[in-house]
């Protein structure tokens, strides 16, 4: 669980809002989707005239993630070998793995390309692929794949705040964006100057929100939103 305070002030409404995490019972601490990076093994010495890749890192490790959630991870080929080299295919295995690149790619010794591998599991459990490149069906190199698929668990996000001194105080509005900034959707009905407290319900585990609160008179002006504040919702 978090705790953090922000203040606000617009027209005569003053608030703080504090923010409390609470995960769901059964789900473990915040993991951070990608395991560490596997140290690069070294590279055989290319032998001379013959095509050569290597890749760093030399094998991708994605870690826990969301079912129907993605991720993605860079993997730099780089051609260390004396001749140049063209990469007329690719070929991933395992479930969930896709790459995203358009063969052929053509590689001078020496150059290299950075390829964009994505994990986005459909289904609980852990999944072990590769990734194979291809010159003229004879395979150059192939980067070992790993990533665990989570079922995601109920979570609930309490906010918290400090009563505005407004004599003509009506209520505040609670709002919720899946981007920084905005644009944000309100959660709440206006809620009663003395309601203090919210509950959301809906979060989704592996996900990122934003919140804030606004203040609302007898006028119906609404005060300006407060700082925002940031949830990451931990994969189970």
């Amino acid at each position: 669980m978090r705790n953090r305070t922000y203040t606000t002030m617009q027209a005569g409404l003053f608030f703080v809002l504090v923010i409390f995490v609470l995960s769901a019972i059964g789900c473990g601490g915040t993991k951070t989707a990608g395991g560490p990076t596997p140290t690069p093994t070294p590279s055989p010495t290319p032998t001379p005239g013959s095509p050569s890749l290597s890749a760093t890192p030399s094998s991708l490790g994605f870690g826990s993630q969301a079912l129907n959630t993605s991720n993605t991870q860079p993997v730099k080929i780089t051609n260390i070998g004396t001749v140049a080299v063209t990469i007329t295919q690719d070929s991933i295995v395992g479930s969930g793995f896709t790459v995203g690149i358009t063969t052929p790619i053509n590689l001078n010794p020496g150059s290299s390309v950075t390829v964009p591998v994505v994990f986005n599991p459909s289904a609980a459990g852990t999944v072990n692929g590769s990734l194979s490149l291809m010159s003229n069906s004879t395979t150059i190199i192939s980067i070992p794949l790993s990533g665990t698929g989570v079922a995601p668990l109920a979570h609930t996000v309490d906010l918290s705040w400090t009563a505005s001194t407004s004599p003509s105080l009506q209520g505040y509005n609670v709002y919720r964006s899946t981007v920084s900034g905005g644009p944000y959707t309100k959660l709440s009905t206006t809620l009663s100057s003395t309601t203090l407290l919210f509950t959301d319900t809906s979060p989704v585990s592996g996900k990122q929100y934003f919140y804030v609160v606004t203040a609302l008179n007898t006028s119906g002006v609404e005060s300006a939103a407060s700082s925002e504040v940031t949830v990451t919702i931990p994969v189970p």
